[in-house]
């Protein structure tokens, strides 16, 4: 039912006077907000403005707070159950590798059973099957040492071939050494061309250059050089004391 206008007017004017927000005002009187608008621009009343909560006083905000903490205690009560059963695990995954090793020592037993025939031959595969696993069990308990099949075994290298192998580090050294000093300061030289020079195989010339470049004695460049032998000129490398450029450019191009 419509109020009167003057009896709405005071209502409203006595909702103001209270500090009654518009949205207040018009939820207790049931009216429209435009209602209560109209009136007091009409008699020029002043209403209190609702003050609207943002930020961390919303009630939003709030209950997203509360939310988060409950996520926080569920998150320590599952770290906590987590923390609790790590040991169970470790126990469950230890008891479960001990039987893996059971099994397959068993398996092991049973394939070295079926090639013993005499009674005595069963007895021996099983005495010794049984005199493992004692081993290995006090090797895990820490009651002695490794055992010698679990050692690392060393270097199957003879010593003769060791000692060779050394002369021929050596004599690589010492012929690299030797060529360095042959090598005029401004010579351009290729493996082929060392390799005569040394008295010496293209192969191992072409490890002495390499080493020597590797540290930083001798400079080198791709460059098309003349072969003995060969109808066209070969790209090769090109080594020399000092910084060198090649004579000629691009790999894709040969000169006859």
């Amino acid at each position: 039912m419509t109020q009167p206008v003057d009896v709405l007017t005071d209502q409203i004017m006595k909702c103001a006077g209270i500090g009654m927000s518009q949205g207040d005002i018009a939820d207790l009187l049931r009216v429209t907000p435009s209602t209560v608008a109209r009136v007091t621009n009409q008699f020029g009343i002043k209403l209190k403005r609702k003050k609207r909560e943002y930020g961390p006083n919303n009630e939003i905000y709030r209950s997203a707070r509360e939310g988060d903490t409950d996520h926080t205690e569920r998150a320590e009560d599952e770290d906590e159950a987590e923390f609790t059963a790590a040991p169970a695990r470790t126990r469950r995954s230890y008891k479960n590798a001990e039987e893996r090793d059971k099994q397959a020592a068993l398996l092991k037993l049973q394939d070295d059973l079926k090639t013993a025939i005499t009674k005595e031959q069963r007895y021996e595969v099983t005495y010794a099957h049984c005199l493992m696993e004692f081993e290995k069990l006090m090797q895990k308990r820490g009651l002695r040492p490794s055992l010698p099949c679990n050692l690392k075994k060393g270097s199957t290298i003879t010593k003769s071939a060791f000692e060779m192998a050394q002369r021929r580090r050596e004599n690589g050294v010492e012929q690299g050494e030797k060529l360095f000093r042959m090598l005029r300061y401004d010579q351009r030289i290729t493996a082929s061309e060392a390799a005569d020079l040394l008295g010496d195989s293209i192969p191992r010339t072409s490890s002495y250059l390499k080493s020597m470049f590797e540290s930083d004695k001798l400079y080198r460049v791709r460059d098309l050089v003349v072969i003995k032998g060969q109808p066209k000129k070969q790209w090769r490398w090109v080594f020399s004391k000092q910084p060198i450029e090649a004579l000629y450019s691009g790999f894709e191009r040969e000169v006859k």
